[in-house]
Formats: C-alpha cells, sequence, structure tokens
C-alpha cells in the first residue's frame, strides 16, 4: 500500500496534519516510537502547568491570613500526590488522543522507529512504508552543552523534574528561559530552596528588558535567587552537595545544591532519522523549509518542534495543519509567526504577542509605548494581585496596536484580547470604542488606551 501521507511522529503536529488529511479524504500513516502523545501532553504544557498550580495553591494558602481566613497548623506538601494527580490527568489526555487516532478508518498507527531509505520510503521494524508525502514532526530534545565536569557532577532535565516525588532541599537551575522559570516558580513555591543561573544580562533574553525585570523581580520577592550576567567556571561534588561556580558580574560566586537542573532549551530531535537518504540536507542540525513547510526534497515537509521555526504547541497544531494543506490543496497557506501569543506560566505570568519594544529598535519603526500597571487596577487591589503591568506598542503616526505584552495575574488569559487586536490589526481609536465590564483584569486595556491616546 501506499499511503498519501505518512507522519513521523504523533504529537501534536502530527495529529494535526493526520487530522487535516482525513478532510481531504486521504489516507494517513502515523509512525510513533511511544509513548503516544508527544511532549505537550506527555512531558510539556500539560504536565508542567498542572504541577505548577500545586505551587500557587500554596502560595494563595500561605497568604490566606490576608483576606481575614487564618489558616492554623503546618501545610503538608505531598510531593508523590502531586506527581500521582498529574499522571492520572496526562494520561488521560493521551488516551483521549489516542483512542481518536484508533477509531479513524483511514489512519494507520504503527509503533516503531522510522528512517529514510529514499523520499518516498521509510523502514521501520524491518518494514518498508511507502508515501506520497511525508511529514517529519518528530519533535524535540533537551539541548545538553559540553560543559567541563557537569556530566560528573550529575544534573537532572526537565523530564526528570516533572517525576521527581521526593524533592531536593535545595536546587540551582541552569538557563533564563520559560523553563527554568516555570520549574524554578514550581520548585520554589513548594518549599525547595531554588537559585537560576542565567549567562544573558536578563532573564527570558529574547524579550523586553523591563518585561524580563518585573518577572525577575517579582520572583525574587518569593524567595527564588536569581543570577544573570554569569559565566560558570566549575562543578564538582563535596560533602555538602554538587557546586557550582561561577562569575556573577565580574566576581566569583559559589552555590551549593541538592540538584542540579539544566534547562538550556531544546533543539530538533532528528536523530536516526537518515534524511540524507531522502535528499535533506541538514545545515548545524536543522532542516530548512520554505514558506510552506516544505524542504528541499518536494514531497516532504517538516513542521512542530523539529522545524525549530517557533517551539511551542500552538504553533506546532497549526503547522501541521498548514503542511497537510499545502500538500493537497491547491490554495497554499503560510503562517504569520507574529500572530501567535506567548507565555510564561509562572506567578506572575508573563504573556506577549506581536512586535516587542526590542524589536521596533532593531527594525527601526517609529512607535509609542503604553504602560498601565495592575497596583491601579481596582479589582487588582480587591484580591491582592497588583504585581506587573500591561505594556502596548504602537505605530506613531497611525495608533496601530503593533504588539502587546502583560507581566501580571493570569497574564495568559489577558493576552487573548490582544489576539484579535492585532489579527483585525486594530488601532487604539478602535480599542478606545470598545467598551469593558468593571471591575474585572480585563478592562486594563481600557484604562491604558485612555493614557496613551
Amino acid at each position: 500500500m501506499i499511503y498519501d501521507l505518512v507522519i513521523l511522529g504523533g504529537g501534536s503536529a502530527g495529529y494535526s496534519a493526520a487530522m487535516t488529511a482525513l478532510k481531504f479524504k486521504k489516507k494517513v500513516c502515523i509512525i510513533e516510537k511511544g509513548p503516544f502523545g508527544g511532549l505537550c501532553i506527555l512531558k510539556g504544557c500539560m504536565p508542567s502547568k498542572t504541577l505548577i498550580y500545586s505551587a500557587r495553591i500554596n502560595e494563595i494558602i500561605k497568604k490566606s491570613k490576608t483576606f481575614g481566613i487564618d489558616i492554623k497548623g503546618k501545610i503538608n506538601i505531598d510531593p508523590a500526590s502531586i506527581i500521582n494527580r498529574k499522571n492520572k490527568i496526562i494520561q488521560g489526555f493521551a488516551d483521549y488522543r489516542k483512542n481518536i487516532i484508533k477509531n479513524k478508518r483511514d489512519i494507520n498507527l504503527i509503533y516503531g522507529e522510522a528512517k529514510f531509505i529514499s523520499k518516498n520510503e521509510v523502514e521501520v521494524n524491518k518494514r518498508v512504508i511507502k508515501g506520497k508525502n511525508f511529514l517529519i514532526s518528530t519533535g524535540s530534545k533537551e539541548s545538553i552543552p559540553p560543559i567541563l565536569g557537569l556530566k560528573e557532577t550529575g544534573y537532572i532535565i526537565s523530564d526528570e523534574a516533572l517525576e521527581l516525588k521526593k524533592f531536593p532541599k535545595s536546587l540551582a537551575i541552569l538557563g533564563g528561559g520559560p523553563v527554568a522559570i516555570e520549574l524554578g516558580y514550581y520548585f520554589n513555591g513548594l518549599g525547595v530552596k531554588t537559585a537560576i543561573i542565567q549567562r544573558s544580562e536578563q532573564i527570558l533574553s529574547n524579550n523586553d528588558l523591563d518585561c524580563a525585570k518585573e518577572l525577575e523581580n517579582a520572583l525574587k520577592n518569593k524567595g527564588i535567587s536569581i543570577y544573570t550576567n554569569t559565566s560558570i567556571k566549575s562543578f564538582s561534588k563535596s560533602n555538602k552537595g554538587k557546586k557550582i561556580i561561577f562569575d556573577h558580574n565580574k566576581q566569583e560566586k559559589e552555590i551549593i545544591a541538592d540538584e542540579i537542573l539544566v534547562a538550556f532549551g531544546r533543539k530538533p530531535n532528528l536523530e536516526g532519522l537518515n534524511v540524507e537518504k531522502a535528499g535533506i540536507k541538514p545545515e548545524k542540525g536543522l532542516i530548512k523549509n520554505s514558506n510552506y513547510l516544505e524542504t528541499n526534497t518536494k514531497n516532504i515537509y517538516i513542521a512542530g518542534d523539529s522545524s525549530a521555526n517557533l517551539a511551542v504547541v500552538n504553533v506546532a497544531v497549526e503547522e501541521g495543519r498548514v503542511a497537510a494543506t499545502n500538500m493537497f490543496s491547491k490554495n497554499k497557506e503560510k503562517i504569520d509567526y507574529s500572530a501567535f501569543p506567548m507565555a510564561v506560566f509562572s506567578h506572575p505570568e508573563f504573556a506577549w504577542i506581536g512586535l516587542s519594544e526590542k524589536e521596533a529598535e532593531e527594525k527601526k519603526i517609529n512607535v509609542k509605548i503604553g504602560k498601565f500597571y495592575f497596583k491601579d487596577l481596582g479589582k487588582a487591589e480587591c484580591i491582592d494581585e497588583t504585581e506587573g503591568f500591561i505594556k502596548f506598542i504602537a505605530d506613531k503616526k497611525t495608533n496601530k496596536i503593533l504588539g502587546v505584552s502583560i507581566v501580571g495575574h493570569e497574564a495568559s488569559d489577558l493576552i487573548h484580547e490582544a489576539i484579535p487586536l492585532l489579527y483585525f490589526k486594530a488601532t487604539l481609536d478602535d480599542l478606545k470604542k470598545m467598551p469593558h465590564l468593571h471591575p474585572t483584569f480585563g478592562e486594563i486595556y481600557s484604562y491604558l488606551v485612555d493614557e496613551m491616546i
């Protein structure tokens, strides 16, 4: 049998592509090395957010006296119960998706590791699978740089951190990206002495400095030690724990922690695919793709984390849909990556969409910047969530809204009002005409626009 589409990897991108191909009445084969579900469900978005909420609950309980509710006695934290709850929820998500695939007559799910033997064939479990089109959606894996002494000293990665049923007393996190920030909040919020060591001059180095600093200060106020502008000199073991010596602002520092978490980010997982056999030529471990997600081999597409275009699940879902659409439709689609919202799920949260102030400066776009602080918002004062601000980037001449960033309570939900504003190319004048409910967090948009016009 020759399939219309063979998908390598059954995560979010692969699943989305398969469902799209069915709409075109195509025969699909998904090859998954297992377990089924993909990074988001198994080791990413869903498990981490489940765990983070346990830390949030603990934080709320500890500040309950602020609201006139005095909880006496010791708060007992049970890591095993936290992990067991997470595992039950995640298994439900994975089983739900797997059952959908199994019940689709035109999708064949094969477990195993595939490798290309030509541009129209892969081998899996000593069996040749033929296809007219292929999608590479094999996801990503942890990026571990070869730092002297790190391997010998020992460390864990995020996959292992999400399974810890016994917490270390202290934890040093290497890296300052979203995973480092989220897991730093999680462990610190449940009683682990936590330090974050970041090479760049700020956490979340791709984002605006003022937003990163606002979040950094909020995390420091919760007890997380954060060291930016660092250079690691050595790792070693001592009878007190794992020792890290590093330069921080040109001064030598030393941290001894029970455990080290490496959170330097992820890279495309292309290992063992033998893409060269299909005529694909990776460059520095990356496979380039056209605007239509096609590789240099015309019938082979790439989507999701393996593409490294923008490694978040909402992008993976859209890339899977677009890739399959471009295979089977005459109406080709491209993806506007600036249209996707992004978020870091600590507390406070940080979410953004569109143009940042940093990008505007780099592109020499003439903009005006507006900010409104949560401490000046009535609802935020009522529930004692006054950290952070909302920030607008708007065209100085036309008032067109180009970007929105939010550091604050439930920023990941609040950013959704910005999506249609950017999608429909709204201006500050348009936003000013839109009514908002009072008292809410969402009305912060209306207060900011009043100040900017």
